[in-house]
């Protein structure tokens, strides 16, 4: 699934295109998608189209899966904080608000475009994660909540592998 997500437009989810005569779309892939945006603009431009057409996100097949492991990670996966003297949680490290379950793409979209207490969209900060809010390696763990906890062999983490590593499985 890792490879598959970078294909995927955004968590899973496809981008459904509507053409000027009301023809109907479906984008899987972000190559597809910029095809079709290049396509539809040169077109607009030479004046063989009278509109753009639009353009909507949809849930793809993936989407709840990987947003459920999302929310998994964002809950478990913790960070050394050197500030602080301990590990704490992705949301708690960037400076987000308490992490709470995402169960649609629109609750994901409407979070991702929070900001957080430096004024950052929540993607723009969840981009790379690592060492006290840098892009350096940190140490991070797999807190299960019941008081055990694993170390990782990771020491960054990206927003793309939030959705497509399931960090609890990692021996």
């Amino acid at each position: 699934m890792a490879g598959k997500i970078q294909n995927d437009v955004v968590a899973g989810a496809n981008m459904e295109y509507t053409d000027s005569e009301g023809n109907i779309r479906i984008i899987e892939t972000e190559p597809v998608l910029l095809d079709v945006f290049d396509e539809t603009i040169k077109l607009y431009i030479l004046g063989k189209k009278p509109s753009l057409g639009s353009f909507r996100i949809t849930e793809g097949e993936e989407t709840l899966e990987l947003i459920k492991n999302f929310n998994d990670n964002m809950l478990h996966l913790k960070i050394w904080n050197n500030r602080e003297g301990r590990y704490m949680t992705i949301a708690e490290n960037e400076g987000l608000e308490e992490f709470k379950d995402i169960n649609s793409f629109e609750e994901l979209w409407e979070y991702m475009n929070k900001r957080n207490d430096e004024g950052v969209i929540y993607m723009n900060e969840l981009d790379i994660v690592g060492h006290d809010r840098t892009d350096r390696a940190g140490k991070f763990i797999y807190d299960y909540g019941n008081g055990k906890s694993k170390k990782l062999s990771i020491n960054i983490v990206d927003l793309l592998s939030l959705f497509s590593e399931n960090y609890k499985d990692w021996s």
